[in-house]
């Protein structure tokens, strides 16, 4: 990723050897971003586990959280930038309230995935939009009784 060749200027550019510096750019931003954040799945549950580093002495670190609470029965661990992961939080709560306005029950997380997937997919192909430098996790409880029934 040499940055003198003028190729990552601009993220719909490709360069020489078929990369998106700007892409490459926001993965180096997560990784340097210093935490480790985990996820388990087991066969009766799920749980994620995150860092919690407070990046100043004069913050309390109670409140530096990367978990959000998306609806009542999605979650979302983020890690990268606190300022892209609050947008992207606050994105998915917006569009899991209208889904549930919409349709009459809670957006299904496999749903919310695709949905966020496809708007962060978006920030790759326009050059008016920065591309989010933060990596999501979601979790989800499934309230389907086809697994009881089994």
């Amino acid at each position: 990723m040499s940055r003198g060749n003028n190729y990552d200027r601009h993220l719909t550019i490709f360069s020489p050897e078929g990369r998106l510096y700007q892409i490459e750019y926001a993965f180096k931003a997560v990784k340097s971003c210093g935490y480790t954040t985990v996820g388990v799945r087991g066969s009766d549950g799920v749980a994620f586990v995150t860092q919690l580093k407070a990046p100043d002495k004069l913050i309390d670190p109670s409140s530096c959280s990367h978990i959000y609470t998306i609806s009542p029965s999605v979650g979302m661990l983020t890690t990268g930038f606190p300022a892209d992961a609050r947008s992207i939080a606050q994105k998915a709560r917006q569009e899991a309230a209208e889904f549930r306005f919409k349709f009459g029950y809670e957006m299904p997380c496999d749903v919310l995935a695709k949905w966020l997937a496809d708007n962060n997919q978006v920030y790759t192909q326009h050059a008016y939009m920065r591309v989010m430098a933060v990596e999501t996790m979601l979790i989800g409880i499934d309230d389907d009784d086809e697994n009881d029934k089994k």
